[in-house]
């Protein structure tokens, strides 16, 4: 069954496809024209739309702040990953040699930026209707498990955010210090400031990644955020 074929969707532009699959190491090394690093970024505001509908759609009465909660429950790296996996997308993508020498076709983070760029090629290809479809289809299931009645814990950095108010009145700085590693395997480390005073660092393999692991290492810190680790 081809990949077309489990999304349920004819691409008119084939080459947007292939793009979604082609991590940039497979880029960098054969020349390619093209990466899937800007459908990811488009990919991202695509699911957090057509998410934030679903939400709105099923839970009219939560207020805004419970609807992100469920959202970010919801899109995260291991989920979307669980998604790439179910269409077979370990089995297409194109990397690097040691990209896929070292495994990179089962990487969570990988394949969690595959799908994003994957939803990305489709709206650019298809417009929203499509991704749209897909992704209530999708996430549908994982929808129905959530419990209305839980208070969904808030992704860290929107915790870091809530407790520099509380206990300094101030807002948090994400500062990144360093990035090492080949262009295609980037390692970035982030400072966390509440009023200047380093409060944490945290390292991820994009900046995101690195920003929300120093908020978790702040709110673990005794000194500051007391342990908070509800």
């Amino acid at each position: 069954m081809s990949l077309e074929t489990r999304l349920q969707y004819e691409f008119r532009r084939p080459e947007l496809l292939l793009q979604a699959l082609t991590h940039k190491s497979f880029a960098y090394e054969n020349r390619a024209a093209a990466h899937n690093e800007k459908l990811e970024f488009l990919g991202d505001a695509v699911i957090d739309l057509v998410l934030g509908e679903f939400l709105m759609d099923l839970f009219p009465g939560d207020e805004e702040g419970s609807l992100s909660k469920k959202r970010a429950s919801l899109v995260n790296e291991e989920t979307l990953a669980v998604l790439a996996r179910r269409h077979e997308l370990p089995a297409v993508l194109r990397l690097g040699k040691g990209e896929a020498q070292s495994g990179g076709a089962e990487k969570p983070r990988l394949l969690g930026s595959a799908w994003e760029a994957l939803c990305g090629a489709l709206y650019l290809d298809g417009g929203y209707e499509p991704v749209r479809e897909l992704l209530r289809r999708e996430f549908r299931p994982l929808i129905e498990q959530l419990d209305p009645e839980q208070d969904y814990a808030a992704d860290y950095k929107t915790r870091v955010q809530e407790l520099a108010q509380k206990l300094d009145r101030a807002t948090p700085v994400y500062e990144l210090v360093s990035e090492e590693g080949p262009p295609h395997d980037r390692v970035f480390t982030v400072s966390l400031k509440v009023k200047e005073e380093e409060i944490a660092r945290g390292a991820g393999r994009s900046k995101k990644a690195a920003e929300q692991q120093a908020a978790r290492e702040g709110l673990n810190n005794p000194r500051w955020g007391k342990g908070d680790k509800s």
